[in-house]
């Protein structure tokens, strides 16, 4: 058997993996070469050490320690679960509020009997006061001379 396919194996047979023909491959091989039963003792060690050790005995004090931890947390969660609680029912109110405010606002800003919709288009984004000159380019293109002569006419 190659060191190759053991040293496969070898992590599974300290996971208990191997069926009982690997497992006697297995050893045949580790009898044999000394390389791979180092490495070997060297993968089950922490497993043996772990079976050898007793296990931590937890102080008195630990659970109870533990338990107001666990309430701490509780309380503040609790707290945190008010505000998005709230958070919650207040979003959609808002957004109403907003609704309302731009429906009410969009009202003011049409309400004015004009055939023409889109010159009420304009009035809502462009005062009355201002010149439509400085907004819109006249016939020809924008040059340095058009540009000059409508901040003249201002």
């Amino acid at each position: 058997m190659k060191c190759t396919v053991v040293r496969n194996w070898l992590f599974r047979s300290i996971d208990g993996e191997l069926s009982d023909s690997e497992k006697a491959e297995l050893n045949a091989h580790l009898a044999q070469c000394a390389a791979c039963s180092r490495e070997y003792k060297l993968l089950e060690l922490p497993q043996r050490v772990a079976r050898e050790t007793p296990p931590p005995a937890p102080s008195p004090f630990f659970y109870r320690q533990l338990r107001m931890r666990i309430e701490g947390e509780t309380q503040r969660a609790a707290g945190w679960q008010l505000f998005f609680g709230l958070a919650r029912q207040m979003i959609p109110t808002l957004a109403g509020i907003t609704l309302a405010l731009l429906s009410v606002f969009a009202y003011f800003q049409l309400r004015v009997p004009e055939t023409d919709l889109y010159k009420a288009y304009d009035r809502v984004f462009v005062s009355e006061d201002q010149s439509h000159r400085t907004l819109v380019a006249e016939n020809g293109d924008i040059s340095d001379e058009s540009v000059l002569r409508a901040i003249a006419e201002r």
